[in-house]
């Protein structure tokens, strides 16, 4: 099987997204930057399949705009997303676009998330914008996540979800798992009435970290 082993990647990241509770039913989806000397390859899961139910065979290997190159079935309706966020971020070698409840809650809150943690800063890069509310699939809400993402590792969709990049698919994973703690410890704090930021020296320290891991 051709780059079977990225495949069982995105296969085993997708089902860990279940396991972790950060994304429910068939909903969300992962891919894998294919490393290819003149084109832009990715490793996406499907549209409308259940991660526990597909192989590794049924991730897709296909172009930016869709045309296959190994696997059969639709490829996610957000590979308009990944690959423009594979473009704008050259050494991102992974993306997962998932529903955890706290980043999906925070996404509905609709404030972005200040440098409240050390590790937010270290893994994360700072502070967590919200890109406006759009449709799924569509150039507005591209755009709109490539801005709220910048040079981060993640970012919220408004009054949708979450997005975290990574060096590759189990590093894009942790990041979604650091988001979503972040997002809880967000709004627990914003809940008992108060949110501290870190003081600048402190935050500079975690992002000189973030950089060096770039």
């Amino acid at each position: 099987m051709e780059h079977e082993e990225l495949r069982r990647e995105v296969l085993e990241t997708a089902r860990a997204l279940l396991a972790l509770g950060l994304t429910v039913g068939n909903s969300g989806n992962v891919s894998a930057r294919v490393p290819h000397p003149e084109r832009l390859l990715l490793a996406l899961t499907p549209h409308a399949r259940h991660y526990d139910e597909m192989t590794p065979e049924d991730v897709l290997i296909v172009d930016e705009e869709g045309e296959p190159v190994a696997g059969d079935g639709i490829p996610s309706v957000e590979l308009g997303l990944h690959a423009a966020l594979y473009r704008a971020r050259p050494e991102a070698g992974a993306v997962i676009h998932a529903h955890p409840p706290m980043a999906g809650a925070a996404a509905v809150f609709g404030r972005a998330i200040p440098p409240i943690l050390e590790d937010q800063m270290i893994y994360l890069g700072g502070q967590i914008e919200i890109a406006p509310p759009a449709s799924s699939g569509s150039s507005e809400l591209v755009q709109g996540a490539l801005a709220a993402l910048g040079e981060h590792n993640a970012c919220l969709l408004g009054n949708h979800g979450a997005l975290a990049v990574g060096r590759d698919p189990r590093s894009a994973l942790f990041n979604c798992q650091y988001l979503e703690k972040l997002s809880q410890v967000f709004l627990f704090a914003t809940w008992a009435g108060n949110v501290n930021v870190l003081p600048p020296d402190v935050a500079e320290a975690g992002m000189a970290f973030f950089r060096m891991g770039r």
